[in-house]
Parts: C-alpha cells; structure tokens; sequence
C-alpha cells in the first residue's frame, strides 16, 4: 500500500455535507475540495459544499445525467437535488443521516425517499445506502481529480477522518462505518466528534501561543472554559472544553462535557415554517397531501435561508407557492407569503425563548414518533443548554458553529441567556467565519495531528458505561430493587487505553438464556473501571442489550456447574467503538467471549427491538416445571416421533401436547418461552422422522409453528429461524393439500422472524395461485397478510386484490373474513413486526372504505371489518402515513355506528403513541444479567 499524502476530513452532515483536506508534510493548512457536481438541469460546476440530496431522474431524463457529475446507481447527489425537493419531492432523499438514531426502524432496509409513491420500492435504498452513496461520490470526485498523478494519490490510500455528533450512540457510530466500507473506504477510517472538529479548525486558526491565548478572554487566567454551540440541519451539540496554560508549551486541552443526543435543527425549523404557511395555503380546516407537505417543507427550507441570509427589515415578505390538485399547475397553484419577523419570532418563540438556569426540556415520555424521526419532544434549545450546563464549570468563551447558527441575533440570544444563567459576565463569541465549513476543515487537521503526533484534545470517552450484573444474595423469585451495575469504561478513557477489572468477583452463566445490559452516564466523573452503583432511571441510559448463551459441551460444563468466574475488560479503539471481552479464570478453562451488540432492530430478540426496559423484573428465565418431569417431557416428543403410525395409537399435534401436558403438571398456555424453546431443540432433532407417515409430518409442521411462535424474542430465535429455514429446503415428505395447508400455518405464525428476502422466497410460488385460483387456501390468504416485509409493488397488488374479491363475496353473503382479515395486516399503520418503512399509502385505505363502507359492519360478523379499519386508519402523527382527517372522522362515524367503543375510536381521531409491550422478551418474560457478582462486594 502506497504512503498517505494528505488527511481528509469529511463532515458528513444531515443537510449539507464537506470534504477538507490537508498534506501530511510541509506547512500547508486544510482546505475544502471543491466538489464537482450538477448545480442545476444544465450546468455542472464546482461547490464547496455537497447537499446530502439524492435525487432519482425519471427514466427519460437519466440519458442527460450519465457521467460527469452522476453517483452511483443513478442517484444526482448535490445541489441538483436539493432543488428538486422542491419540484419532486417524491424522488429525493434527504435527512438520511437522522434515520441512524431511529432505533425503531431497520436502518439497512430500502424506505428512502420515506412514504414515497413517486418511485417503486425496488428503486428505494437504506438510510445507510444513502449514506455510502454520498461517501463514494466524495472519493469519486477525489479520484477523478487526482486520476494522472499516480496511486499514492489515490482517495483509497489517504488518512480519512469522518466526523459524527458527539451525541452520536454506538449503534450509530457502527453504522456510520458500515456506510463507509460500503462506500469503499480504506479500513482506517476514524472517527471524531462533530463539536471537537469545529475546535480544532478554530485552534488551526490560531496557531502560536500568542494568536492562541490574545483570542481567548482573560489573559491572565489559569484556566478558560470553551463552550461549542453545533446546531446544524438536523442535530443540535454541545461540548465544553477546558484549556489550562502551561509555561513554555502549548495550553492542555481537554473536553470536559458532551450533551445528549438531540435531533433538533434547521430540519425542525422548517417543518414548524411549514405548520404556520399551511392554514394560509388551505384554511384553517384543510389539510396538505403528504406530497404538497413535503413540497412545501422544502419550499419552506428555501425560504428560512433567504430571510435569514442577510439582516433585512422585518417587515419584508417572502412568498412561495406550491402546486394544487388539480390538473393544471398554474391554475392550482397555491401561495402565501411571510415576513421575516414572523420568522424571527417563530425561532425566538419556539426554539430559543427565554428559560431560567435550572430549565429542563420537556420529555414527554412515549410521545416521540414512532414512525417518522423521533425528533426531540422539545424544541427550545435554549433549555437544551441550559440543563447541558447545569453543573459544568463557568463559561468564558463560545465557538458558534453549523448552518443554523449564521443569523447573528440567534447568537447574540444564547450569549445573553448564559450571561443571565451565569449572572453576568458575558461570555465571549469567537470567530468562526465558516460555520458550514468548519467541521470538515477541523477533521482534516486532526488526521494530520495523529499523523505527526502532535498535541491533541484530551478527552477520551465522553460517557462512562456501566453493565449490568446481578447479586448472588437476592432472591431471584422476588428481585425487586434497581439493578447494580459496573463501571467498565470511565467517561474520559482514552482511545487503546484498556481496562481489566480483575477485583471484582464475577461470574458467567453459563449454557443458559442470559442477558447483558450496558448503561451509559454523561456524569459520573468521578466513577473509575470496576465500581459498582445502584441503577437509577434519571442518571443511566441503556444502550443496546444484547441476548444469548454462552455455551459449553456439556462434559466441560458439568465439571463446572452452572457459573464459571471471569473477569472483564474492556476499551474504546481508535475507531471510538467500544469492545468488552469477558475472560474465564477458571485455570482449567482458558477461554475468552467478545460481546458483540446487534444494530438492527428487526432482526433479533425483543431486546433490540427499541423496547423499553422494565424498571424491575422478575428473573423467570429458568423453566418453569420441576426438571424431572422437563426431561420426561422431552424424551416423549422423541419416543412418539419414532413410532411407526399405527391405527390405534394415531399421532396427532393434539395427542402428543395432552400427553406432555399431563407430564408437565401445567397447560401448554403455562409453559414458557424456556421450555417451549427448549421443546423445539428435541422436535428439531425428529425431523427426518417425519417421512414415517403423513400424520407424523403434520404433527411435526404444528408443533414447529407452536414451539417457535411467533418467530422472534427469544435469546437464540434468529439461530432456530435460520434451522428451520434448512427444513424448509428439503421440501414436503408428503407433498399436498393436507401438508401445504399446515406450511401456511406454520409460517404465518412464525413471519415475523422472517426478514424481508425469506417473506418474499416464501410467498413468491404462491402468488400465481392467488391470482388465478377461483377459491384459494384460507390459510394461504391469511397468510399473504401476515407477510409484513413484502415490497410494496407486492403489497399493493394483494390490497387491489383482496378489496376486489372481499367485496364480491359480502356482495353475495358469502364469507370474506380471510380477504378482510389479510387486509387488516396489508393495510396497518402500525406493524406487528416491522418498522415505518412498510406502511402503504393512505390512499390504499380509502380505496378500502369505499368498497366495504356500504355493508353491516356490527355483530360478530363484522369483527373483522371492525379490526380492519381501527388497525388501518389510526393516526399515527406522520402526514404521508396517516388519513386525512375528512376521512378518519367517516371511518371513525361508521365503526361508531356499528358498536365499537368510543376508546378505540379515539385512536383514529387524534394522536396516541405507539405503545410498544412493555414486555423486553418474549411472553412478558425477562432474562437474568449474564453476569454475577458476589454480595457483599
């Protein structure tokens, strides 16, 4: 590999994204590469800054934008598409950045443009594909550039630093890296705060001790604490650096605060522009399409930039119009106009009013949504801050940086708030006359100070983690106090450095479901590696838990019995990701286990599914049937199954529970998730017994669907789906009717631990018969409906045609509740199993209550209508998922009318949040911290 030449910085921002770069030798500084791109349908030209746009071309006009100035798989990156979010918002991505915190939606799954009707869902792509797109077109541009001045030159073989929010989490810091090898990054990428960047293009600026300190207030201070203020398009940050003079060197540097994660910024100023212009587009009582809000949403971006660009009277208007319903554009074109003082009093009013010092932001707890970006609850910045300095050391300085922070009355308003919090005494403002442009510059410098290890920030860890661990005193019927937990990386740890905790007394479970928590504090300074704390919910924050079974052979664990002793260590790599090994001491068992976390959500037991964690729960992951009669249990599944069928003693899935059920002492509805999962790793091991005869395969086909429902949830669940996928491919030892029916129950039980490409393997060889059969299988229509994660092209043809049949037969008084019971789950707007990225258009229900609102829906007949319509037009606080109003109250009238009670059909009125079970693993059942750790310690 050739030697690096330059460091590259690159912010990748939520709207706007930079590339900088600085040579590793000699004196030059950092620089921004001027990005080559389509500046608008005609001219390709060069901008210092890269709109994190992607616009999709329609197919005719994708001739005209081939080659220079294209990205990969036909996406316009840049300015071009920008403007088109205007004209064809449909087609662009943007904000993708802000998805990679949205711990409820699967971050590697195609939804972007989000509820987008304008583009198929093959063309769709991820929040992290959009992502890499951006990042490969910065090293194509690169690359093309430097083509002629050989392979040292090459984007591939440079230093490259990304920058991210210092609130970033783990999850979104992995991804981030995801996204860059995809893109084709070098391995080395690094990472580096947002915040910390700025302040290194800021130091960058004032290179000598004296340019340094003559910036700074007070000269004669020992100590000057630096505030960064990094409010950009869609996240807002805040760090707190202190420098200490130190005779004859350079001052020490070292970050002291990081705030929390808050995705709130220039985005959420434009949807509140947005919410003030709509009444005056359509009257009070109208109500934008979602494709007019989002027109208008990028209007109104294009607009807050105007009147913000340059101080102005406050009288002066700013108009824009958007474009009807009707079918001639300029005679449905809609306009309206404000003043820039409006604006000015809706960032004053809504995002930096005036708080006290002991001002906390609002958190309505459950209240942010679930199927769009979970944007802060509350939008005052102002009290962000204020509780981010609540017990931080004294202000003496503030470095404004980010593209929301350019209008100079918004800065004056925070240095006067600080004052006011600080009684007095004015911070000073310090220059930075590229707030856009900083970040990128700044993480340019920093790969060149590793580089020639200079003196850098001092840091390290900006929160301490902690994990969880379970005191081998309590009663684990009755755990009812908070849990403890371990300090395993104290906030400041620097990067490579490591930590052993070899004090404490832990041990592992071992060969069983465990669970292992991490928490996380922006405080607790004080804490150091191995310390044990009591939980409590205002001061930790869970990160991802992770679920699994430390297994051993079963000879090595009976020499040991239930636990084995460990100890842990843990560090922050250069890349800043956090990596936790558990090490057994036990001398006749030199082994170690890395803990890694899942990061996508969909994908895994309930725990990484952004369910909120219980404040305390009963530890009932062991089985609950004396183990006896558990292994009696078991052995039965085998005996039945290795019988030959026989007239009298007939195996039926009916027969073989009773049997278990008598030996068990207890009803199958009592058994848990750990002994039925148990269950299926005996049954699992009977598969080749099922060709004994037909009845054996039926039996085997409910009993998998029984045991394994409803496909997730459960520590290990992705292992067994993935087993009994394996089944699956060796096909039906009795072809027909009788066993295909059992194969649509089994799976339609079990869909929801099937991701998107296993649903449609599944479900493509069948949907030939649902076109064309005259009565297709029940189960097979019920089916169709289960599969959450089919593309939407799919989806809509099932809608169109279920609708189509359901209505003929309710038409003729025949049964229709398999169609309308399919219907319920194809048209949700909340899936049972999936995220927002499922959800069809709206329009697909209204097509629905024009067939169906003409017939009886009251009675036990019309329970399913009546599940249909409360599943499919309940608000869920998204414009482009939700129905409009007009509609929801007709809805709302008719199930009225037909019974339902008026708390359901509040749902469909106004906002409720999506409540998630409060359960974190299947059944309501939690699992036991994989780690011990003796009382007393």
């Amino acid at each position: 590999m050739s030697q690096a030449r330059f460091s590259i910085g690159i912010d990748l921002g939520t709207t706007s994204s930079v590339m900088a770069y600085q040579p590793l030798q000699g004196g030059s500084g950092s620089e921004v590469f001027p990005v080559v791109q389509w500046l608008s349908r005609a001219h390709v030209g060069e901008s210092s800054t890269l709109p994190s746009f992607l616009y999709l071309p329609e197919a005719a006009l994708l001739p005209q934008y081939a080659g220079k100035g294209a990205g990969k798989d036909s996406w316009i990156i840049g300015h071009l598409a920008r403007a088109q979010a205007t004209q064809s918002p449909g087609r662009v991505v943007h904000s993708a950045k802000s998805w990679l915190c949205h711990h409820a939606a699967d971050r590697t799954a195609p939804f972007l443009p989000f509820a987008s009707e304008e583009i198929g869902h093959q063309e769709k792509i991820s929040p992290l594909r959009a992502l890499a797109l951006i990042l490969n077109y910065f090293s194509g541009v690169w690359n093309d550039r430097f083509a002629a001045s050989g392979d040292d030159f090459s984007f591939e073989n440079q230093s490259i630093t990304i920058t991210v929010p210092a609130s970033f989490d783990a999850v979104a810091q992995r991804l981030t890296l995801m996204a860059a090898r995809e893109a084709g990054f070098p391995k080395g990428v690094r990472l580096i705060e947002e915040p910390q960047a700025a302040f290194y293009r800021w130091l960058e600026r004032h290179p000598t001790q004296e340019a340094l300190w003559s910036g700074l207030p007070g000269e004669r201070q020992q100590e000057c604490c630096v505030l960064v203020v990094d409010i950009g398009g869609g996240t807002s940050d805040f760090s707190l650096f202190a420098l200490e003079r130190q005779p004859g060197k350079p001052p020490s540097i070292r970050r002291v605060a990081v705030s929390e994660h808050i995705l709130l910024g220039g985005d959420n100023i434009d949807l509140a522009i947005a919410h003030q212009l709509q009444p005056r587009l359509v009257g009070d009582e109208g109500q934008l399409t979602g494709q007019q809000w989002d027109n208008l949403v990028a209007r109104c971006r294009d607009l807050k930039e105007k009147a913000l660009a340059v101080e102005g009277p406050l009288d002066e208007f700013f108009s824009l119009s958007i474009s009807g319903r009707g079918s001639s554009l300029l005679a449905s074109a809609m306009s309206a106009r404000m003043t820039r003082g409006e604006i000015h009093q809706i960032l004053l009013d809504g995002f930096f009013p005036e708080c006290t010092r002991d001002a906390l932001p609002e958190t309505h707890r459950g209240a942010f949504k679930e199927w769009g970006l979970p944007y802060a609850a509350d939008s005052a910045m102002t009290r962000h801050l204020a509780a981010f300095l609540n017990g931080q050391p004294r202000v003496d300085a503030v470095l404004f940086n980010g593209g929301s922070l350019i209008p100079q009355f918004l800065r004056s308003r925070l240095l006067q708030h600080i004052a006011h919090w600080q009684e007095g005494g004015q911070p000073l403002s310090l220059e930075n006359p590229e707030p856009d442009l900083a970040v990128a510059l700044g993480a340019a410098r920093y790969g060149r100070i590793l580089h020639a290890k200079e003196h850098r920030i001092e840091g390290g860890a900006p929160r301490a983690i902690f994990m969880e661990v379970h005191r081998k005193g309590e009663k684990n019927e009755k755990k009812s106090g908070p849990p403890s937990l371990v300090c395993i990386l104290p906030r400041g740890a620097k990067s490579g450095e490591r930590f052993d905790m070899t004090d404490l007394p832990l041990s592992l479970h071992i060969n069983r479901p465990v669970r292992f928590q991490s928490h996380y504090a922006l405080r607790g300074g004080k804490m150091t590696a191995g310390s044990l704390v009591d939980w409590n919910e205002k001061e930790f924050h869970p990160l991802t838990a992770l679920e699994t079974i430390v297994q051993l052979d079963e000879t090595t664990a009976n020499r040991f019995g239930k636990t084995i002793p460990v100890t842990i260590s843990a560090e922050q790599n250069e890349l800043g990701l956090l990596q936790v090994v558990l090490h057994s001491q036990h001398p006749d068992l030199k082994q170690f286990w890395p803990l890694e976390f899942n990061l996508r959500p969909h994908e895994g037991g309930a725990a990484n599914r952004g369910i909120k964690q219980s404040k305390s729960a009963e530890v009932t992951a062991q089985p609950n049937v004396a183990p006896e009669a558990l292994a009696l249990a078991r052995e039965r599944i085998k005996q039945m199954f290795s019988q030959p069928q026989g007239k009298r003693d007939k195996l039926t899935a009916t027969r073989l529970t009773k049997n278990l059920e008598e030996i068990l002492a207890r009803p199958k509805g009592e058994w848990n998730w750990v002994v039925v999962r148990g269950f299926w790793e005996v049954l699992a091991g009977c598969f080749p017994n099922r060709s004994l005869s037909i009845d054996h395969e039926e039996t085997w086909l409910i009993l998998a669907g029984f045991f394994l429902r409803p496909g997730f949830g459960a520590v290990m669940d992705e292992t067994r789906m993935d087993h009994l996928w394996r089944f699956r491919e060796n096909g039906s030892a009795f072809p027909g009717k009788r066993i295909r029916l059992q194969e649509y129950i089994l799976w339609r039980r079990l869909a929801g631990g099937l991701d998107r490409q296993r649903q449609e393997r599944l479900f493509s060889p069948e949907l030939h018969a649902l076109r064309t059969a005259k009565s297709p299988s029940p189960e097979l229509i019920r089916l169709s409906g289960a599969l959450e994660r089919l593309g939407h092209d799919i989806k809509t043809e099932l809608i169109d045609l279920f609708i189509e049949r359901a209505e003929a037969l309710l038409k003729s008084k025949q049964y229709a509740d398999p169609y309308v019971n399919a219907l319920g789950l194809l048209l949700n707007r909340t899936p049972l199993h999936a995220g927002p990225e499922v959800v069809v258009s709206p329009d697909k229900v209204e097509q629905a209550f024009g067939a169906f609102s003409s017939f009886d829906w009251s009675g036990p007949q019309g329970m399913e209508m009546t599940a249909l319509f409360l599943q499919a037009a309940r608000v869920v606080d998204n414009r482009s998922l939700d129905l409009s109003g007009s509609l929801r109250k007709k809805i709302a009238s008719k199930l009225e009318k037909s019974g339902v009670s008026s708390l359901k059909v509040s749902r469909l009125l106004e906002f409720y949040p999506v409540v998630r079970a409060d359960q974190v693993s299947l059944y309501g059942e939690s699992l036991p911290p994989g780690l011990l750790i003796e009382e007393g310690a």
